[in-house]
């Protein structure tokens, strides 16, 4: 039973909720306006710890109230909240496993709540677990099949995975179902992708899923460049000591196709975003030089998995450096001739992409950034580097 003082705290309890609800977009959870026993006191606590943010101290409180409880389930839908609040700040920090088994502990509470399966799957997708990923957001789509934003992250793990033709049709849905620009632009450019992608024969080996153009040349050096890559994962991995279990797409154009789907500038023959993608103009062999080109975009996995988005350019481009300078080491001319004429980048310029910079002054930007992450590394050590970009 409910004291005199609960009761007339409960108005207040359904405001704090709403309130809630306002805050985190959340749905009022089903039953809890309706609770009728019910400790006001731990529970507006809970509450205001839930819209602080602070979830570890209100699931303290609500795992208290749930074993005082006669019914515990009248608090399952505050506890799914909390759980799904943890998770998204865990994933945040990119707390991967510790994000998993917050919104896994979520769904025990309120399995409905499509929401923790969406936030287990993005966990899953930034660790590049693309299949694992989709597996979740179609259980999702079996709560909810009408939710755009399920669609799209689906229609993205797909792509990751190279299963186009399903990706296409996840987008498609997304954006037929209200996606916004952000949709119908990526839609665009995976059914840009896809058109070439078509004829391509493919090829794996270990971590690698090669896609190529049907001609001799390519297919001659297709097993060459693989084996390579696999070497990549081994040394490159050793140095962050860090081996994601993942199957890496990397794809070879001929130089116009390569044009057409990277849109990146004519000195760059290799992007990685997501995928590698490699311009065949002028390669004939997979010699050093080729060699260092494929260490230099597997680096960029690695680093795109430990840091996602949040590392600068220099960084990134610098780590890369040195992974390809490893195969083919070169000397640092433009970097030489820039100091002694006091002609160095200013480190703003190059936080951000390379392809702003006049074409002249690229080289630099490269060799600028892999001194001073040499500079780092010789300093502090690879380890220290990993736990940087973590």
């Amino acid at each position: 039973m409910l004291s005199q003082t609960s009761k007339t705290s409960l108005p207040l309890f359904r405001e704090a909720i709403v309130c809630l609800v306002t805050i985190l977009g959340l749905v009022l959870p089903p039953g809890i306006a309706d609770a009728q026993a019910l400790p006001g006191d731990q529970l507006g606590n809970a509450v205001t710890l839930l819209e602080q943010q602070n979830y570890v101290a209100a699931l303290e409180i609500l795992h208290t109230l749930e074993k005082s409880l006669s019914d515990p389930g009248q608090i399952d839908g505050m506890l799914a909240i909390a759980y799904l609040g943890q998770g998204y700040q865990l994933l945040a920090t990119r707390e991967f496993e510790a994000a998993r088994d917050s919104f896994r502990t979520g769904r025990s509470y309120n399995e409905r709540d499509v929401r923790l399966w969406y936030g287990e799957a993005m966990t899953l997708f930034q660790q590049g677990q693309y299949s694992e990923a989709a597996s979740l957001l179609d259980q999702a789509l079996g709560i909810h099949p009408q939710n755009p934003e399920i669609h799209f992250l689906l229609g993205r793990a797909y792509y990751a995975d190279g299963r186009m033709a399903e990706a296409v049709d996840a987008l498609q849905r997304s954006f037929d179902l209200g996606g916004d620009e952000k949709v119908a632009g990526f839609l665009n450019k995976v059914l840009r992708e896809w058109q070439i992608e078509k004829g391509m024969q493919e090829e794996y080996r270990g971590h690698f899923q090669l896609s190529f153009v049907d001609s001799q040349h390519a297919a001659a050096i297709a097993s060459e460049i693989l084996e390579t890559l696999e070497e990549a994962y081994l040394e490159v991995g050793s140095d962050l000591a860090y081996y994601p279990a993942v199957r890496v797409p990397v794809l070879l154009y001929s130089h116009p196709d390569y044009a057409d789907v990277t849109r990146s500038p004519d000195w760059a023959g290799a992007v990685y975003d997501g995928k590698i993608r490699l311009s065949l103009a002028g390669v004939k062999e997979v010699n050093k030089r080729f060699a260092a080109i494929l260490y230099h975009e597997y680096m960029h996995v690695l680093v795109h998995y430990l840091a996602g988005r949040n590392v600068p350019v220099w960084l990134n481009e610098g780590l890369a450096e040195i992974s390809g300078r490893k195969v083919n080491p070169e000397p640092l001319i433009d970097l030489q001739g820039a100091v002694a004429s006091g002609q160095l980048h200013d480190w703003n310029a190059l936080q951000h992409s390379f392809a702003g910079l006049p074409a002249d002054r690229v080289p630099l930007a490269y060799e600028q950034s892999h001194a001073m992450v040499f500079f780092m590394v010789d300093s502090y050590g690879w380890h220290n580097m990993a736990e940087l970009l973590q």
